[in-house]
Protein backbone atom coordinates (compact mmCIF):
# COMPACT_ATOMS: atom_id res chain seq x y z
CA UNK A 1 0.00 0.00 0.00
CA UNK A 2 1.32 3.45 -0.93
CA UNK A 3 1.38 6.57 1.25
CA UNK A 4 -1.83 7.71 2.88
CA UNK A 5 -3.58 9.99 0.41
CA UNK A 6 -4.87 13.43 1.35
CA UNK A 7 -5.57 14.36 -2.27
CA UNK A 8 -7.54 12.84 -5.09
CA UNK A 9 -6.00 9.66 -6.49
CA UNK A 10 -6.59 11.07 -9.97
CA UNK A 11 -4.19 13.95 -9.33
CA UNK A 12 -1.27 13.83 -11.77
CA UNK A 13 2.27 14.84 -10.83
CA UNK A 14 4.14 15.19 -7.53
CA UNK A 15 1.94 15.81 -4.52
CA UNK A 16 2.98 17.18 -1.15
CA UNK A 17 0.91 15.40 1.50
CA UNK A 18 0.83 14.82 5.24
CA UNK A 19 1.90 11.28 6.08
CA UNK A 20 0.47 9.05 8.81
CA UNK A 21 1.44 6.04 10.91
CA UNK A 22 0.34 3.88 8.00
CA UNK A 23 3.32 5.19 6.03
CA UNK A 24 6.08 4.01 8.39
CA UNK A 25 7.06 1.20 6.03
CA UNK A 26 7.84 3.54 3.12
CA UNK A 27 9.43 6.09 5.45
CA UNK A 28 11.76 3.35 6.69
CA UNK A 29 12.67 2.60 3.06
CA UNK A 30 13.93 6.17 2.69
CA UNK A 31 16.05 6.22 5.87
CA UNK A 32 17.41 2.72 5.24
CA UNK A 33 18.39 3.57 1.67
CA UNK A 34 20.27 6.58 3.04
CA UNK A 35 22.08 4.28 5.54
CA UNK A 36 20.66 6.21 8.51
CA UNK A 37 20.24 4.73 11.98
CA UNK A 38 16.48 5.19 12.46
CA UNK A 39 14.16 2.40 13.51
CA UNK A 40 10.42 2.15 12.95
CA UNK A 41 10.03 3.26 16.59
CA UNK A 42 11.91 6.49 15.80
CA UNK A 43 9.60 7.18 12.87
CA UNK A 44 6.58 6.35 15.03
CA UNK A 45 7.68 9.08 17.46
CA UNK A 46 7.71 11.66 14.67
CA UNK A 47 4.21 10.62 13.62
CA UNK A 48 2.79 10.59 17.15
CA UNK A 49 4.37 13.77 18.53
CA UNK A 50 5.27 15.78 15.42
CA UNK A 51 4.28 16.06 11.77
CA UNK A 52 5.71 14.22 8.78
CA UNK A 53 5.29 15.43 5.20
CA UNK A 54 6.03 13.64 1.97
CA UNK A 55 6.03 14.00 -1.77
CA UNK A 56 4.30 11.21 -3.63
CA UNK A 57 4.91 10.44 -7.29
CA UNK A 58 3.05 7.67 -9.11
CA UNK A 59 1.90 6.23 -5.80
CA UNK A 60 5.46 6.04 -4.39
CA UNK A 61 6.87 8.09 -1.50
CA UNK A 62 9.74 9.98 -3.14
CA UNK A 63 10.78 12.32 -0.30
CA UNK A 64 10.07 13.15 3.34
CA UNK A 65 10.59 15.82 5.97
CA UNK A 66 9.47 16.05 9.60
CA UNK A 67 8.87 18.63 12.32
CA UNK A 68 9.16 17.85 16.02
CA UNK A 69 7.88 20.56 18.41
CA UNK A 70 9.94 21.17 21.54
CA UNK A 71 7.97 23.32 23.94
CA UNK A 72 6.59 26.58 22.60
CA UNK A 73 9.98 27.76 21.34
CA UNK A 74 11.47 25.22 18.93
CA UNK A 75 10.35 23.42 15.79
CA UNK A 76 12.97 20.78 15.05
CA UNK A 77 13.36 19.92 11.35
CA UNK A 78 14.48 16.42 10.52
CA UNK A 79 14.24 13.40 8.23
CA UNK A 80 14.72 15.44 5.03
CA UNK A 81 15.19 12.45 2.73
CA UNK A 82 14.81 11.85 -0.99
CA UNK A 83 14.78 8.48 -2.72
CA UNK A 84 18.02 8.06 -4.70
CA UNK A 85 16.20 7.64 -8.00
CA UNK A 86 14.36 10.96 -7.48
CA UNK A 87 17.21 13.17 -6.29
CA UNK A 88 18.32 16.37 -8.00
CA UNK A 89 14.78 17.58 -8.66
CA UNK A 90 14.33 19.90 -5.67
CA UNK A 91 11.92 17.67 -3.74
CA UNK A 92 13.84 18.02 -0.47
CA UNK A 93 13.99 21.80 -0.82
CA UNK A 94 10.25 21.91 -1.48
CA UNK A 95 9.54 19.95 1.69
CA UNK A 96 12.03 22.00 3.72
CA UNK A 97 10.31 25.24 2.70
CA UNK A 98 6.96 23.71 3.63
CA UNK A 99 8.31 22.85 7.10
CA UNK A 100 9.60 26.41 7.53
CA UNK A 101 6.20 27.81 6.64
CA UNK A 102 4.57 25.57 9.25
CA UNK A 103 7.08 26.55 11.93
CA UNK A 104 6.80 30.27 11.13
CA UNK A 105 3.02 30.02 11.43
CA UNK A 106 3.46 28.43 14.88
CA UNK A 107 5.75 31.27 16.03
CA UNK A 108 8.60 28.87 16.73
CA UNK A 109 12.30 28.99 15.86
CA UNK A 110 13.37 26.44 13.25
CA UNK A 111 16.39 24.42 14.43
CA UNK A 112 18.28 21.52 12.83
CA UNK A 113 21.64 19.78 12.75
CA UNK A 114 23.21 20.13 9.32
CA UNK A 115 25.88 18.20 7.45
CA UNK A 116 28.46 20.32 5.59
CA UNK A 117 26.55 19.76 2.33
CA UNK A 118 23.28 20.85 3.90
CA UNK A 119 24.79 23.90 5.62
CA UNK A 120 25.11 25.76 2.32
CA UNK A 121 21.42 25.26 1.54
CA UNK A 122 20.27 26.22 5.04
CA UNK A 123 22.30 29.45 5.10
CA UNK A 124 20.55 30.54 1.92
CA UNK A 125 17.25 30.12 3.77
CA UNK A 126 18.34 32.36 6.65
CA UNK A 127 19.79 29.82 9.09
CA UNK A 128 22.81 30.66 11.23
CA UNK A 129 25.25 28.32 12.98
CA UNK A 130 25.24 27.79 16.75
CA UNK A 131 27.27 24.77 17.88
CA UNK A 132 29.32 22.03 16.22
CA UNK A 133 29.27 18.29 16.87
CA UNK A 134 30.99 15.18 15.51
CA UNK A 135 29.67 11.64 15.25
CA UNK A 136 31.92 9.05 16.87
CA UNK A 137 31.46 5.33 16.20
CA UNK A 138 32.82 2.44 18.22
CA UNK A 139 31.93 -0.70 20.14
CA UNK A 140 30.54 -1.06 23.64
CA UNK A 141 32.18 -3.06 26.39
CA UNK A 142 29.26 -5.43 26.86
CA UNK A 143 29.64 -5.66 30.64
CA UNK A 144 26.07 -4.61 31.55
CA UNK A 145 27.27 -2.88 34.70
CA UNK A 146 27.41 0.79 35.61
CA UNK A 147 28.61 1.80 39.06
CA UNK A 148 27.65 4.90 41.02
CA UNK A 149 24.66 6.03 38.96
CA UNK A 150 20.94 6.11 39.62
CA UNK A 151 18.26 5.74 36.94
CA UNK A 152 16.02 8.67 37.86
CA UNK A 153 13.77 9.73 34.98
CA UNK A 154 12.29 12.80 36.67
CA UNK A 155 15.65 14.36 37.55
CA UNK A 156 17.18 13.35 34.22
CA UNK A 157 14.33 15.09 32.40
CA UNK A 158 14.70 18.27 34.43
CA UNK A 159 18.43 18.42 33.76
CA UNK A 160 18.19 17.59 30.06
CA UNK A 161 15.41 20.10 29.39
CA UNK A 162 17.33 22.86 31.16
CA UNK A 163 20.50 22.09 29.22
CA UNK A 164 18.70 22.03 25.86
CA UNK A 165 16.61 25.12 26.56
CA UNK A 166 13.18 23.75 25.61
CA UNK A 167 10.82 21.03 26.80
CA UNK A 168 11.64 17.62 25.30
CA UNK A 169 9.84 15.52 27.88
CA UNK A 170 7.87 13.58 25.26
CA UNK A 171 11.01 12.63 23.33
CA UNK A 172 13.16 11.67 26.30
CA UNK A 173 10.40 9.75 28.07
CA UNK A 174 10.10 7.71 24.89
CA UNK A 175 13.85 7.01 24.95
CA UNK A 176 13.72 6.00 28.62
CA UNK A 177 10.84 3.62 27.99
CA UNK A 178 12.67 1.95 25.13
CA UNK A 179 16.06 1.69 26.86
CA UNK A 180 15.63 2.25 30.61
CA UNK A 181 19.15 0.93 31.20
CA UNK A 182 20.57 3.94 29.34
CA UNK A 183 18.58 6.51 31.35
CA UNK A 184 21.13 7.57 33.99
CA UNK A 185 21.49 10.30 36.58
CA UNK A 186 24.36 11.13 38.97
CA UNK A 187 22.97 13.16 41.90
CA UNK A 188 26.11 14.94 43.10
CA UNK A 189 27.05 16.27 39.65
CA UNK A 190 23.57 16.38 38.04
CA UNK A 191 24.91 14.43 35.08
CA UNK A 192 22.28 12.80 32.91
CA UNK A 193 22.25 10.38 30.00
CA UNK A 194 19.70 8.88 27.65
CA UNK A 195 20.00 6.46 24.76
CA UNK A 196 18.07 4.30 22.36
CA UNK A 197 18.40 1.37 20.02
CA UNK A 198 19.17 2.13 16.39
CA UNK A 199 19.02 0.15 13.19
CA UNK A 200 22.82 0.15 12.93
CA UNK A 201 24.02 0.98 16.46
CA UNK A 202 22.97 1.97 19.95
CA UNK A 203 22.82 5.77 20.09
CA UNK A 204 23.98 7.40 23.34
CA UNK A 205 22.57 10.87 23.87
CA UNK A 206 21.68 13.36 25.03
CA UNK A 207 24.37 13.49 27.71
CA UNK A 208 25.29 16.48 29.85
CA UNK A 209 25.12 18.20 33.21
CA UNK A 210 23.59 21.25 34.88
CA UNK A 211 25.86 21.29 37.93
CA UNK A 212 28.91 23.52 38.51
CA UNK A 213 30.47 20.49 40.24
CA UNK A 214 30.57 18.70 36.91
CA UNK A 215 33.08 19.24 34.11
CA UNK A 216 34.08 17.65 30.85
CA UNK A 217 36.46 15.24 32.58
CA UNK A 218 33.86 13.84 34.96
CA UNK A 219 31.38 13.58 32.07
CA UNK A 220 33.99 11.61 30.11
CA UNK A 221 34.30 9.15 32.99
CA UNK A 222 30.51 8.92 33.22
CA UNK A 223 30.25 8.14 29.51
CA UNK A 224 33.07 5.58 29.62
CA UNK A 225 31.20 3.69 32.35
CA UNK A 226 28.00 3.81 30.30
CA UNK A 227 29.70 2.58 27.11
CA UNK A 228 31.03 -0.33 29.14
CA UNK A 229 27.46 -1.54 29.70
CA UNK A 230 26.50 -1.66 26.00
CA UNK A 231 26.95 -4.60 23.65
CA UNK A 232 27.70 -4.06 19.97
CA UNK A 233 28.14 -0.91 17.86
CA UNK A 234 27.69 2.52 19.50
CA UNK A 235 27.17 6.00 18.03
CA UNK A 236 27.69 9.28 19.91
CA UNK A 237 27.30 12.78 18.46
CA UNK A 238 29.67 14.75 20.69
CA UNK A 239 30.10 18.50 21.20
CA UNK A 240 33.41 19.53 19.65
CA UNK A 241 34.27 21.69 22.67
CA UNK A 242 33.99 18.68 25.03
CA UNK A 243 37.59 17.65 24.38
CA UNK A 244 38.04 15.31 27.39
CA UNK A 245 35.10 13.26 26.08
CA UNK A 246 36.55 13.06 22.57
CA UNK A 247 39.88 11.99 24.09
CA UNK A 248 38.05 9.34 26.09
CA UNK A 249 36.36 8.02 22.96
CA UNK A 250 39.68 7.91 21.12
CA UNK A 251 41.11 5.86 23.99
CA UNK A 252 38.17 3.48 23.61
CA UNK A 253 39.06 3.17 19.90
CA UNK A 254 36.06 5.13 18.67
CA UNK A 255 36.56 6.92 15.35
CA UNK A 256 35.09 10.22 14.08
CA UNK A 257 32.70 9.79 11.15
CA UNK A 258 31.06 13.08 10.19
CA UNK A 259 30.52 16.63 11.50
CA UNK A 260 27.23 18.39 12.23
CA UNK A 261 26.50 22.07 12.70
CA UNK A 262 23.50 23.10 14.78
CA UNK A 263 21.67 25.85 12.92
CA UNK A 264 18.65 27.99 13.70
CA UNK A 265 16.31 30.45 12.03
CA UNK A 266 14.52 32.58 14.60
CA UNK A 267 15.03 34.24 17.99
CA UNK A 268 15.49 31.15 20.20
CA UNK A 269 19.02 30.69 21.56
CA UNK A 270 20.71 27.78 23.36
CA UNK A 271 20.73 28.57 27.09
CA UNK A 272 23.68 30.23 28.79
CA UNK A 273 22.94 28.88 32.25
CA UNK A 274 26.11 26.95 33.01
CA UNK A 275 24.77 23.70 31.60
CA UNK A 276 27.04 21.36 29.67
CA UNK A 277 25.77 19.53 26.59
CA UNK A 278 28.33 16.80 25.95
CA UNK A 279 26.40 14.77 23.37
CA UNK A 280 23.14 15.30 21.49
CA UNK A 281 20.33 12.86 20.84
CA UNK A 282 21.40 12.64 17.19
CA UNK A 283 20.80 14.99 14.27
CA UNK A 284 17.29 13.65 13.78
CA UNK A 285 16.26 14.67 17.31
CA UNK A 286 18.82 17.30 18.35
Amino acid sequence: MGPTETASASHIGPRLITLSQNDIGEAMELSTEAAWNQTAEDWRLFFSHGAVFGIVEDGVLSASAAIMPYGAEVGWISMVLTRKSRRGRGLGSQLLKHCLSEIDAQGRTAVLDATPAGEVIYRRLGFEGCESFTRWAGTGGGERFCDGVTPDLALSLLAANRAFGADRTELLTNFARRRPDLCRYVPNTSQYAFGRDGRLATQIGPVGSVSPLSNSTTIANFVADLIGTISGPVFMDVADDCTPLTACLEALEFEPERPFLRMKRGPWLPPKNGSTVAAIAGPEFG
